[in-house]
């Protein structure tokens, strides 16, 4: 996954929002590098999902001083704002979309798709909504259960399921929990077979490794 330029992401289902940001803000500190992290959204996609909060943010792992947030009031915008951050040399950039409008088209996953493979940058495009998509993968996103004791939340945990593979077979599903100290996922249990889609390295597990 690692290897490729474009994934979507997007809830499993509605209530499922937080999940899918927090699991992109996650693969976003695990794969940041000296350019940081822009986070390009639509502000639909703020009220849905929540505002960006410091302290939660430095508790997941997100470097703040090597963060940039831009807030758009079209969704135009947000996707402008997106695509001139990719154009920063291995930036990983997120952008979010709300889920009023139109499904993205074709046609704008392709300029993002085109500005991270000129930049060897990265994007994670949050989206509730299903569609034609130039990303290599999509992943559906939800909570996970807490393995931690009773007595404490644990860290945050997740179940990602990849509906969608340009690069071999789907389906496959992972409970992953969330190490914001070491910035990697670490992964229960694992359902599927994406032995095909690692024959690139195009579909790297999300650096996760088994627990």
């Amino acid at each position: 996954m690692a290897g490729a330029p474009l994934h979507e992401i997007g809830p499993a289902a509605t209530g499922y929002e937080a999940s899918a940001l927090g699991f992109s803000l996650a693969l976003a500190a695990s794969w940041a590098g000296p350019a940081g992290i822009f986070w390009a959204g639509e502000e639909a996609a703020f009220s849905e999902e929540g505002a960006p909060y410091p302290v939660g943010l430095a508790q997941y792992g997100v470097a703040l001083d090597k963060l940039i947030v831009i807030r758009a009031k079209k969704r135009e915008q947000a996707l402008w704002a997106a695509e001139q951050a990719l154009a920063a040399p291995r930036a990983v950039v997120i952008c979010a979309l709300g889920a009023h409008g139109k499904p993205l088209d074709l046609k704008a996953s392709r300029r993002l798709l085109l500005f991270a493979e000129r930049s060897h940058s990265r994007c994670l495009l949050l989206q509730p909504a299903n569609g034609p998509s130039a990303a290599w993968t999509r992943w559906s996103i939800s909570p996970a259960e807490s393995n931690a004791p009773d007595d404490e939340l644990g860290p945050p945990s997740f179940v990602a399921e990849l509906t969608r593979n340009r690069a071999g077979p789907s389906g496959a599903r992972f409970t992953l929990d969330w190490n914001a100290h070491d910035r990697r996922f670490a992964q229960r249990a694992l359902v599927g077979d994406l032995s095909a889609a690692l024959v690139d390295g195009s579909a790297d597990p999300i650096r996760a490794r088994a627990g």
